[in-house]
């Protein structure tokens, strides 16, 4: 399997619940197809979005599947029609007994791995006296006294964050300003980057939309719930931010980035997000294969979708594998010369 496609299934999971579909179900490979087209039809939330005719999809896919497909016939059919959505968050993860490969829409299922940022080279050759707070910061001084804020993921719930932002907070407020890098790692919780963000906010801002299905109709959805980011904490860092972000920048680290859009005082540089912003819930076909679907909208404080196509930052700065493996970080010194 490829790396990032079971990275990617292990961090969805975090936030969405697995449920499975009725074990009575007769497993054969038309069952599984309907069942799959079905499935996406009444709980995908993004058609609309992306301007799919999903019932047209159909037309074009369900007669490439009789009684006699075999798994890798059905599987092809599964990634050819699945690949239309451009949605890092829909997979396809076959049974170990087939030797399929697991699959993964969007742009990631075509990259193997992060080849343009290493948490570790940037400790080596930029970070001063780096320092590790749970649950997932890695944090220090650059050169011309820059803070920096490595975040590893936002799994976890805002009252668990406090404490640790107030410490790295301290020790980073004499800094000129702060780069906070998301490249690498995970996703997590909406609210955990929303109480990030909400450390380095002066005031209370809209700055996300979101709505997921509510029942099997193309437009039935629940209201849409707004999101704001705020002053949060004892104290906020209110200097100048850059936010590095790369293709790998996935979920909630992208809504942490909508929230962190909409501070006056933020730059962001690096490569294009991943575009996969919605929530994911994982699903189970008749034959044992795993699955998972966007349920959802989530919109920037303009009703601007970014689903399948990311956001780019302010400075496009895309590092070369070839500068990592020799120790440069080129976003990031780019962040540092903005902050000097």
């Amino acid at each position: 399997m490829k790396k990032m496609v079971i990275i990617l299934a292990a961090v969805l999971l975090s936030s969405c619940d697995k449920m499975l579909l009725d074990e009575e179900n007769p497993n054969n490979p038309v069952t599984n197809f309907e069942t799959l087209w079905k499935e996406f039809d009444e709980k995908y939330g993004l058609f609309n979005v992306k301007n799919i005719d999903w019932d047209s999809v159909y037309m074009v896919y369900h007669s490439r599947v009789d009684a006699n497909s075999t798994d890798a016939q059905l599987y092809s059919v599964f990634t050819d029609m699945l690949e239309i959505l451009n949605d890092n968050h829909v997979a396809i993860l076959p049974s170990s007994n087939t030797g399929l490969p697991s699959y993964q829409s969007g742009i990631l299922g075509k990259m193997d791995t992060i080849n343009d940022f290493d948490l570790e080279v940037l400790k080596a050759n930029y970070l001063q006296n780096s320092k590790f707070e749970d649950p997932f910061f890695t944090y220090g001084i650059l050169a011309g006294n820059v803070g920096y804020i490595h975040i590893e993921g936002f799994s976890d719930l805002p009252k668990y964050l406090e404490n640790p932002m107030d410490h790295i907070l301290d020790a980073l407020k004499n800094t000129k300003g702060i780069i906070i890098d998301v490249r690498g790692g995970y996703g997590g919780e909406d609210i955990a980057g929303q109480y990030i963000a909400g450390r380095f906010a002066g005031n209370r801002t809209l700055y996300m939309k979101t709505r997921v299905k509510s029942g099997a109709g193309k437009d039935e959805f629940t209201s849409f719930q707004n999101w704001y980011v705020q002053p949060e904490g004892d104290n906020q860092y209110l200097k100048p931010i850059v936010v590095l972000t790369h293709r790998f920048t996935i979920s909630a680290r992208e809504t942490f980035c909508m929230a962190m859009k909409e501070l006056p005082q933020v730059t962001f540089v690096g490569d294009t997000t991943s575009g996969a912003f919605s929530n994911q819930i994982n699903r189970e076909l008749p034959n044992g294969w795993g699955y998972s679907l966007s349920i959802g909208e989530w919109l920037d404080a303009n009703g601007n979708s970014y689903e399948g196509l990311g956001m780019a930052p302010n400075i496009v700065i895309q590092n070369k594998k070839q500068d990592v493996l020799l120790g440069r970080d080129e976003a990031l010194e780019k962040a540092v010369e903005l902050l000097n």
